[in-house]
C-alpha cells in the first residue's frame, strides 16, 4: 500500500505538470538574433559556417555597428555573444555585430582545417585565410549588414590568437581591435617571431587596440614565457598609435581562461 501511495503521488504530480504545460505558449526562438550562413571561399576553396548575431536595436534603427569576428566560431561564438550581451547591458561596451567563423563542427577534419587556416608557419595557409577575410568575408558582411567598416575587432584564442598576431604584423589595419588569448607562439617552430621582426621594419605606426592575456598556470615553455617575450618585443618597438593592454589570470590554465579573456578583452579594447 505504501508503494501504491508513492506511485499515486507521482502520477498526480505528472498530471499537474502536463496540465501546466498545456497553458504555456512555447515558441521556437532564435538565440541572440543569430543566423547561420554557409559561405564558400574561392580563395581558400572551402566552405565556412558563419554565425551572425545582431544587436537587439538593429531592427529599430538605421545606425551602423562595429563588428567582432570570432575565430573558432564553432565553440567560441556563443560565449562571445553571451558575454558581449552582459557587457552591453552594463554599458561597458557598445552594441556590436558578432560574426563567428567556423567549420560546422569540431571533428578531427575541422581541427585540421583550423591548423591549415591559422598557422603562419611554412605549409600553413594563414595568408590565404587572411585574404579570404579581407577580400571575401568583409565585403559580404558590409554589404548585407549596417556596419562600421573601419571598426572591426578580431578575437582569437591559442592558435587563433597566433593568427591574429600574424594579421597585426602583416596587415595591421585589417582590424582596429585585437583580443588575443594565450597565443600559441611555439607553433611552427616560433614562425610568428619572423613576422614580428618584419613588422618592426615595415611599420612605425599601428593604429590598433591590442589585448593579450595568459594564465599563470599555463606551460612556461609553451605559452607563458613566449608570450612574455612577445609582449616585451611589441612594447620595445614603440609603435605610434598602438595601445597594448596585457593581463595574467591568476590560477588560470589554458582551457579555463577563454571566458576571462573575452570579458576583459572586450572591455579593454573598447575602452576610451
Amino acid at each position: 500500500m505504501k508503494t501504491f501511495k508513492i506511485f499515486f503521488i507521482m502520477v498526480t504530480l505528472l498530471a499537474v505538470k502536463l496540465s501546466a504545460q498545456d497553458k504555456i505558449d512555447i515558441k521556437e526562438t532564435n538565440l541572440y538574433n543569430t543566423k547561420a550562413i554557409q559561405f564558400h571561399s574561392t580563395i581558400v576553396n572551402d566552405d565556412y559556417q558563419l554565425l551572425i548575431s545582431l544587436p537587439d536595436s538593429y531592427g529599430e534603427s538605421e545606425k551602423k555597428y562595429p563588428v567582432i569576428f570570432v575565430l573558432d566560431g564553432d565553440v567560441a561564438f556563443g560565449m562571445v555573444t553571451s558575454i558581449a550581451r552582459y557587457l552591453q547591458v552594463g554599458n561597458s561596451i557598445p552594441e556590436i555585430i558578432v560574426v563567428g567563423i567556423g567549420y560546422g563542427s569540431m571533428t578531427k577534419d575541422e581541427g585540421n582545417k583550423r591548423t591549415r587556416d591559422y598557422s603562419p608557419a611554412q605549409g600553413g595557409s594563414a595568408e590565404s585565410f587572411l585574404n579570404f577575410l579581407r577580400s571575401e568575408l568583409f565585403p559580404f558582411v558590409d554589404s548585407v549588414y549596417r556596419t562600421v567598416p573601419d571598426d572591426r575587432t578580431i578575437s582569437g584564442y591559442s592558435l587563433g590568437a597566433t593568427f591574429a598576431l600574424y594579421t597585426l604584423f602583416t596587415y595591421p589595419d585589417a582590424f582596429k581591435r585585437y583580443i588575443l588569448g594565450s597565443p600559441h607562439l611555439a607553433a611552427g617552430n616560433f614562425a610568428i617571431y619572423n613576422y614580428e621582426e618584419s613588422a618592426a621594419v615595415k611599420f612605425r605606426e599601428i593604429n590598433a587596440n591590442v589585448f593579450i592575456s595568459v594564465g599563470s598556470e599555463e606551460s612556461e615553455q609553451k605559452y607563458f614565457d613566449p608570450i612574455d617575450e612577445m609582449v616585451t618585443k611589441i612594447q620595445s618597438r614603440e609603435y605610434t598609435g598602438l595601445k597594448l593592454e596585457t593581463k595574467v589570470f591568476d590560477g588560470g590554465t589554458h582551457l579555463i581562461c577563454p571566458p576571462e579573456t573575452i570579458t576583459y578583452g572586450l572591455v579593454l579594447v573598447f575602452s576610451k
